[in-house]
């Protein structure tokens, strides 16, 4: 192993909840075995926004990315651009084997995206929900366990995050500002009139597609594991997490001979303090004690839960001891008779049952999420109803009076997973992970369609080089043409010695291709390129066999506007219409369901293009692709945009924009579709015909490259060589 880049929100000694604990003593690990850098994120005002700060901890190499809060972006923090720009370098200079990401919050779902792009194998590790749960705990503002992430139940969280559009975060700022009741009036408003639901949809879109990109995903529990599958998140595998045998430290007894109650963590509303407060009080006991150890932090917003909560103790309210080291961990629990976990969120797998259990120390925990699957009631510790202050009140009673419980739950306490031999998992998990990167994406193959253009068709096949991949490059010269002098080493030419259109061009393309043994294959119009990674994302995303064919987001050359994120087709009139055109691009990730694929990239399954058959000859231009997808549709597979995936189209260079041929074929081919899509009868046939003939000679008259006499001929001569049967090359004219 070469190397491990390690990616957290924290890291000790500026961050000490368990996960960070734990990324530390996994760092400490490997590194015995290898290189390993750490990322994570700090909030420092005398450092500029991103930049980095390098240390050497421990033989750990640790980069500390500098992330202002709050941060401009808002809502949107979680795809900055910053993170993956740092770990595009750090990549580059350390040459990783893995990316393991353990946490993005504070950072970017880059991280992982850019890794793939790299083509450096990515393994996430869940410690909490946050791919599926904004505040990360699906735990609402309310105070209960959340049923699962929704649009308008995301709303009640983080309404006042979304609740104005993002170019006037400003104003969600200056209402964030008014505290708990701007917060309060924010979030109202949003579930009011549904205001940020696309916001929150589009972050589950990206998270979904973050760990669809992993080549592996970990739960260290079987409940985070299974409730993320019930989400939508599957594929996750269970590697328990790993433990440092400390040295124990000595145990004290009280002085008095009472039994010692204690709360080791961060002190906030999620973890159930105020439980275990009201739960002493009833317990009203003489004989115990209690000590909370850990710091209180603000909870969303919230600051004033340490008062509440010394409210709730009264007189007991010397109990709250504060924040400490957590290398006096073991001496802590030392002076501990019984450990309380009174979460009221699902916890994973808390580090402080394990230290309890190595530290002979019984535990009372929430009957729920990790804790439950982790500790066994009656045997190794006790268990109650979450949020439940009575029954809690009545565990504790127990351990305080029943004789021996406390001792004989200490010594069945079960043994954690040793750090070395979680090292151990973990070096078969990056083995398999880096197997997988190199399978995932098949093998691809590119048909580029060529007519008389063979500079742009080198710019095109060129484009989709990716030497990670090794993709098959075909240029297929749709007949007679100028000769390429500037095609790549590596680039096949198929010629053909006819124009015979697009649909049998490409189908000429990919039947090479499928001889050659590509499982995968691009059709690529000479006028189209793609951007970096866009080839490897399609592939990849075709490894799920309910897709047949998947496509990128396709952006104009002109003036980097969307062309097309998919196409709808208009029901039984056959009118395809593209998404989202005009609109201004934003990098996003994920991957959309659509009706139709645009012909000008798209990337096809070989096994659907066989059960499908091929693109339908008739039409020699345009629609072919709306038919394709169509039949795709009715044999009940799925067509996907993949977000991650950009390519940019030239438009109109195979015929020319200013020939009326193109309004000629849309006429011809439109009329086909509609016929091969919606058979009517006869009567109803007709009348539609004459709907979209008028659909076309609208077209016709709305642009302004043909003149519009000359468009309108077209147009009537489409039509009427659709009723003549005619396909393939216009009569006549070429291409």
């Amino acid at each position: 192993m070469s190397g491990v880049l390690l990616v957290h929100r924290g890291y000790p000694p500026a961050s000490s909840g368990g996960s960070e604990i734990y990324v530390e003593a996994l760092a400490r690990t490997l590194a015995r075995r290898g290189p390993v850098t750490v990322l994570h994120p700090v909030d420092e005002a005398g450092a500029p926004d991103d930049a980095l700060r390098a240390s050497d901890p421990d033989g750990v190499r640790v980069i500390a990315i500098n992330r202002r809060r709050p941060r401009p972006a808002g809502f949107e923090a979680y795809r900055d651009a910053g993170p993956a720009a740092a770990v595009r370098r750090l990549i580059r200079e350390h040459r990783p084997d893995v990316v393991h990401v353990h946490h993005l919050d504070g950072l970017s779902t880059g991280v992982a995206f850019e890794a793939r792009r790299l083509g450096v194998p990515v393994v996430v590790t869940l410690h909490d929900f946050w791919p599926a749960c904004p505040l990360g705990q699906l735990f609402d503002l309310g105070g209960h366990v959340c049923a699962g992430p929704s649009p308008t139940r995301c709303l009640g969280c983080v309404g006042g995050q979304v609740a104005a559009p993002p170019g006037v975060s400003a104003a969600a700022r200056r209402l964030s500002r008014l505290g708990a009741v701007g917060a309060t009036a924010g979030r109202s408003i949003a579930r009011a009139t549904g205001s940020g639901a696309d916001r929150v949809a589009g972050r589950l879109l990206e998270m979904r597609e973050v760990l669809a990109a992993a080549d592996a995903v970990l739960s260290p529990s079987r409940f985070l594991r299974e409730r993320m599958a019930a989400l939508g998140f599957r594929g996750i595998e269970i590697v328990p997490n790993g433990h440092v045998a400390s040295p124990l430290a000595a145990r004290t007894e009280d002085a008095e001979g009472r039994v010692r109650v204690g709360f080791i963590g961060a002190a906030i509303p999620s973890k159930g303090v105020h439980v275990l407060a009201e739960a002493f009080r009833r317990l009203d006991d003489a004989g115990t004690t209690l000590a909370i150890h850990g710091p209180f932090l603000p909870y969303h917003g919230d600051e004033g839960y340490e008062d509440r909560v010394r409210r709730i103790l009264g007189p007991h309210a010397a109990a709250i001891h504060g924040p400490f080291p957590h290398g006096q961990v073991a001496a802590v629990l030392g002076r501990l008779d019984v450990l309380v976990v009174p979460s009221l969120w699902e916890e994973n797998a808390p580090l402080t049952v394990e230290e309890a259990f190595a530290n002979g120390v019984p535990v009372v925990v929430s009957d729920h999420g990790g804790l439950a699957e982790r500790v066994r009631h009656g045997i190794d510790g006790l268990r109650f109803p979450p949020g439940d202050a009575g029954a809690l009140a009545e565990a504790l009673r127990r351990l305080v009076h029943e004789p021996g419980l406390r001792a004989r739950l200490a010594a069945n306490a079960p043994p954690s997973v040793s750090m070395e031999s979680h090292a151990d998992a973990l070096a078969s998990v990056y083995a398999r992970a880096a197997a997988r990167l190199r399978a995932r994406p098949g093998r691809v193959g590119v048909v580029v369609l060529d007519h008389g253009r063979p500079a742009d068709a080198a710019r095109a096949a060129a484009s989709a080089a990716d030497a990670e991949i090794g993709p098959r490059v075909l240029v297929v010269r749709n007949g007679p043409g100028p000769l390429d002098t500037t095609a790549a080493d590596g680039v096949e030419v198929l010629a053909l010695p006819a124009n015979v259109g697009y649909a049998a061009g490409m189908n000429a393309g990919v039947h090479h291709l499928r001889q050659a043994g590509c499982d995968r294959i691009l059709l690529l119009n000479n006028d189209a390129v793609l951007e970096p990674g866009a080839l490897r994302r399609m592939a990849e995303a075709l490894d799920d066999p309910a897709l047949a064919a998947v496509g990128p987001v396709i952006l104009r050359e002109a003036d980097g506007r969307v062309e097309s994120r998919g196409a709808r087709v208009a029901g039984r009139w056959a009118w395809p219409r593209l998404m989202g055109s005009g609109e201004r691009h934003v990098a996003r990730e994920g991957r959309i369901d659509v009706p139709s694929l645009s012909g000008a990239a798209w990337m096809v399954r070989a096994d659907a293009f066989d059960a499908i058959g091929g693109l339908d000859e008739g039409f020699f231009h345009a629609f072919e692709d709306t038919d394709w997808c169509w039949r795709a549709r009715g044999a009940g597979l799925g067509l996907a945009v993949v977000l991650g995936a950009v390519a940019r189209h030239g438009g109109g260079r195979s015929l020319g924009t200013a020939s009326p041929l193109r309004l000629y074929y849309a006429a011809r081919s439109h009329l086909r579709a509609a016929e091969r899509m919606h058979p009517m009868p006869v009567p109803v046939r007709w009348a539609r015909h004459s709907v979209v003939i008028a659909l076309n000679a609208a077209h016709a008259m709305r642009q302004s490259e043909v003149p519009r006499l000359a468009g309108l001929l077209a147009v009537a001569r489409g039509a009427l060589d659709f009723t003549r049967g005619v396909t393939g090359v216009a009569p006549g004219r070429g291409r």
